[in-house]
């Protein structure tokens, strides 16, 4: 769980919405809201870039008209009082209209780590899981390797694969999309 500092305020996700809206958070200051705590992003090196780039020009064009693909957006989890920006979502509906709303949940989410490794691994992971995301990958630009989270239960996921870049990996609601691991590396 990510440490509340005592005397620190915890804020819900429409708190956080409203602070957003009244000019709280600068135009450049990149900030997220994990376990109602808001937390700065760490800044995107070029390693970085390059993965979410690659990832997008896999799933937006193989995907299109079977899901939609937000690239770096917000994604709201009210029950943990949160909302993380993954570097990519795959949602269950083809139309970006229904991004945030019942018509479209969650399918797959990638974040792409090096220097938050561990918060991912572990913060974003109990989200992700306690949310019911049942395909959680991080794309581990450390050990250039894909970490492949699967199955959540209880707020974690009783799944993790570490798949090397000579090897393949599908999406669990698009098993027909095989992709190469090395195609996630930058």
């Amino acid at each position: 769980m990510v440490e509340v500092i005592e005397g620190q305020r915890s804020f819900t996700v429409e708190q956080y919405h409203h602070m957003g809206e009244a000019g709280v958070f600068g135009p450049e200051e990149r900030v997220e809201l994990i376990q109602g705590v808001i937390r700065e992003v760490s800044p995107k090196g070029r390693r970085h870039s390059i993965a979410v780039g690659l990832a997008t020009q896999i799933f937006v064009p193989r995907l299109e008209g079977r899901a939609s693909v937000q690239i770096q957006d917000a994604l709201s989890i009210k029950d943990v009082r949160s909302e993380p920006e993954p570097d990519v979502v795959v949602n269950s509906s083809p139309n970006p209209r229904d991004v945030r709303t019942e018509k479209s949940k969650p399918l797959l989410v990638i974040e792409v780590s090096d220097s938050s490794l561990r918060f991912d691994r572990v913060h974003k992971a109990r989200i992700y899981a306690t949310a019911g995301i049942a395909d959680y990958w991080i794309v581990n630009l450390i050990d250039d390797v894909l970490e492949v989270c699967r199955d959540p239960k209880d707020g974690s996921y009783t799944a993790r694969v570490v798949l090397q870049p000579t090897e393949t990996v599908s999406p669990l609601s698009f098993p027909d999309l095989e992709i190469a691991v090395s195609d996630l590396l930058p």
